[in-house]
Formats: structure tokens, sequence, C-alpha cells
């Protein structure tokens, strides 16, 4: 009998870096691979699921053009210190010089101290003699863009955007299923004791070096690029899904409160709990569900394949009649 897939969440895995910690909520990287957290497939990792379930997990669209990979990834940036200054490289560049995807990311704002700084593009445009000039002698925080970010803002971390963040925040990252990325300046602990690999001569030629443009994202649909689509759900009364309509896999991203995935099957009505900081993988084979919040406040991340779709077309904001109150009870890290 073929096994029914199911929602699943996944156990984190996380590295400690001088500045914080990064948390690994959904991977599927070789040397980092999230591991299925309960039910039949509990122990497997994401990347094994790949390899046996293909376009049952993540549709025919996907699998068309990522094969076994999967294709987003999740973590958490719990950003004490100050992060060194990257840059991502797109698809083609990666593609071409490393045989690996690029990296569009989306940082969603989850936690912002009094002191929380993100670091964008430029403030002005540069020139690429003078922002090397800034690198050698460590003085680039002159030419960057400073953001102070509220909860619930959100950026798109384009390819050859410059980018960083300090002073307490906790970000979670949306991105293309990659970890390739440039360390271009590290605010003077390259030139110490401490310093760590630098690519700027590796990576120069990618840097956007244009005055940051924005936007500010916030509510709603947040990302609607060629590798992902993100959307903010603020949960407060329970929203029917149908994955199938979307041909495409949905992650949702507890951000806030809990929520409760809910599964109509034969005999009686599976439940999920989806907890704050915790990731669920609604696989695409899944013909419908409901999303239950456990309290008003609850707000999801949707994340699901970068193709155009009708708006909301897979959401009947009604909870259908019969489930009443009492039924909805590749690379090494080097950041």
């Amino acid at each position: 009998m073929e096994k029914k897939l199911y929602p699943m969440t996944f156990l984190a895995d996380s590295l400690e870096r001088h500045w914080g910690e990064i948390v690994y909520k959904l991977a599927d990287l070789g040397f980092m691979d999230t591991t299925v957290a309960a039910g039949w497939f509990g122990g497997n990792t994401l990347g094994e699921l790949m390899q046996t379930y293909l376009e049952r997990v993540v549709g025919d669209t996907a699998f068309e053009y990522y094969g076994t990979q999967f294709p987003v990834m999740v973590k958490f940036l719990d950003i004490k210190g100050r992060t060194s200054l990257h840059v991502n490289p797109d698809d083609q560049a990666a593609g071409q010089r490393y045989d690996a995807f690029g990296k569009t990311a989306l940082w969603y704002v989850a936690e912002a101290g009094p002191g929380a700084e993100l670091y964008l593009g430029f403030k002005r445009d540069v020139t690429a003699s003078e922002f090397y000039g800034k690198c050698q002698d460590g003085t680039v925080g002159d030419l960057l863009n400073v953001v102070h970010p509220k909860v619930g803002d959100a950026f798109l971390i384009t390819p050859g955007l410059v980018h960083a963040a300090g002073g307490g925040v906790k970000i979670i990252e949306i991105s293309e299923s990659s970890d390739l990325f440039f360390r271009v300046a590290d605010w003077g602990r390259e030139f110490t004791d401490e310093a760590r690999e630098m690519h700027l001569e590796e990576a120069f030629d990618l840097i956007d070096f244009k005055a940051w443009q924005g936007p500010l994202l916030r509510g709603g649909k947040l990302a609607q690029e060629p590798q992902f689509a993100v959307s903010e759900i603020r949960l407060a009364d329970p929203i029917h899904i149908f994955p199938e309509q979307s041909d495409s896999f949905l992650v949702y991203v507890c951000a806030a409160g809990e929520a409760m995935v809910q599964v109509p099957a034969e005999t009686a009505v599976e439940h999920y709990p989806l907890y704050a900081g915790e990731v669920i993988l609604v696989p695409a084979e899944l013909k419908d569900f409901f999303l239950v919040p456990a309290d008003r406040s609850t707000v999801l991340l949707e994340v699901m394949m970068g193709k155009q779709h009708d708006e909301d077309s897979y959401i009947d904001s009604s909870a259908e009649p019969g489930l009443d109150e009492e039924d909805l009870d590749g690379m090494e890290e080097r950041s």
C-alpha cells in the first residue's frame, strides 16, 4: 500500500557564530539536511524524502526544474553582535562558476531590539574603487544604507545587494536552497588575529553599486520571485487551503502565536500543531487542508514555488461545514 504523505515538521540544526546563532529549520543542502520529526517518515532527512517521493512532495513544476533538490530553505538568524558584510551571486553566475544555485532571500524581522540595524546596500551611488578602498581601510560602514527594523518588516535580499545585520535582531530567512555567499568586509575584524576568509576580489563583479531603493515590505504578499513566493498570513480565523490548485508544496513558518494544520481524512480530521518558531511542510499531493489559529494573534509566513497564480485562488476563507469548533480542537556555511 502506498504511503500517505502528510504535513511534516523538522528537527532544527544550529550553528554557533561569533555574532549569534544560525538555526536551520528546513534545509536540503548536503552538509545540512534537516530531519522529519514524526510520523511515517520520522528520522528521514528532507533529502531522503525528495529522493523517494519527488513530485509528490514538491509538485510537477518544481520537480521539472529542480529535480530531487528541494527548492527553498528556511533558517532563523539570532543576531546578537554584527554579521560580516555579504553579497550573494545570482543563479547565472553561481551556475557558471560553481555549478550551484545562486541566492535570492527574504528577511522577515521576528524580533528587534532598540539597537537593531540592517545594512542593506548603499545610501548613495558609489564607485567600485571607492567601495574597494573603504573595504581596505575598514570604513565601509560610511557607505552603507542603515535601516532600523520593526517586527513584521520584510526585505528582499537580491543578488548583488551587500547586506549585514546587527544590534540584537532575530530574522527569519527564506531563500533559494543555497548557502553560497561572499564575505566582502568584516568591520575591521579582517585585519586582526580573528580574521576569517574574505571573498572581496571573487565577488567584486557581482556587487550592485547603486543606492538601495528598497522597498520595505509589510503584510500580504511579501515576495513573488521566480525562485519562491512568500505571503504573510495574520491568521485570525480558520482558512481552507487547496494546494492542488497551486501545483506546489506549501511551507508555513509560524512567526507568532500557534496554529493547527487540519487534514480531512476518511474517518476523522488529522491534526498537526505548529508552534511559534516552527516550520511545517505540506506536500503538494494533499488536496486540501485547514489552517486554524490557536489565538487571534497568530502570524504565519506561507512559502510556495515562485510562479504566477491567481490571487488567493487556493484559499477559501470560510471553514467547511462539518468542522465545527470541537473538530477544529552543497557548501559549508561560511557566515
